[in-house]
């Protein structure tokens, strides 16, 4: 039985002495100090399955289709093309046109066999990196700054929904594949869910907001002590 009182390193340690830690192939353990996340790598495979490309249309390919549930630092595709390069699962070639140099890319035996191995590997545990949910867990003495934070979630989400929704008309119009459909659609559900458990969510912050402002005065502790009677 899980005790309530009980620290959150205690009951993570105790739970991995139980269990033991949770582990995905590739990836650290739940309890581990490294959060897990997914390889760069991967995807880059996975694009370059489908053709060959430069850096700068591999940019372009995290940006859509796969943008809208994985993202990448500036900095951080150039160096794993040279690592993937490096170890002979990408190929590298320069095309010259008139005073411009490219760099294109392409897949090898390895790295196909490289990314059909990492494709069938069990995903990794989902963590969520949300600044907005941090700022508002210390928001307890500032409820109307968490207020401000759902609400301006919610209106990403709001303006987030009918671009999913675009994008998959667009690949069924198009005849893209059934299970990415399924993905972005995926998405899609899950955004306008949030929305409106957002919306649920600030109307109930906003009352209890509300109904602690009107304690806190003297008529209001009085009214308390007394049961409501005046």
């Amino acid at each position: 039985m899980i005790d309530m009182n009980e620290g959150s390193e205690q009951l993570r340690a105790r739970l991995n002495r139980e269990r033991g830690p949770i582990q995905t192939s590739g990836g650290p353990a739940f309890g581990s100090q490294t959060l897990p996340r997914m390889d760069i790598k991967f995807p880059i495979l996975g694009f370059l399955m489908e053709s060959e490309a430069t850096g700068y249309d591999l940019k372009r390919r995290f940006v859509h289709p796969i943008g809208f549930f994985y993202r990448i630092s500036d900095g951080s595709l150039y160096p794993a093309l040279k690592k993937l390069a490096h170890d002979g699962l990408v190929t590298v070639r320069t095309d010259r046109r008139g005073r411009r140099t490219r760099k294109i890319y392409a897949i090898t035996s390895p790295g196909r066999a490289q990314f059909t191995r990492m494709l069938r590997e069990p995903a990794q545990p989902l963590f969520v990196f949300d600044e907005a949910e941090v700022k508002m867990y210390f928001s307890a003495d500032e409820p109307e700054t968490a207020i401000q934070h759902l609400e301006r979630a919610r209106l990403e989400d709001l303006a987030r929904a009918p671009l999913l929704a675009q994008v998959v008309a667009q690949m069924r119009r198009t005849g893209e594949s059934p299970v990415r459909i399924a993905v972005v659609e995926f998405g899609r559900i899950l955004t306008n869910a949030k929305i409106r458990l957002l919306g649920r969510l600030i109307t109930q912050l906003k009352r209890q907001t509300k109904t602690g402002r009107r304690m806190a005065t003297p008529t209001g502790r009085l009214r308390a002590v007394s049961g409501g009677k005046r």
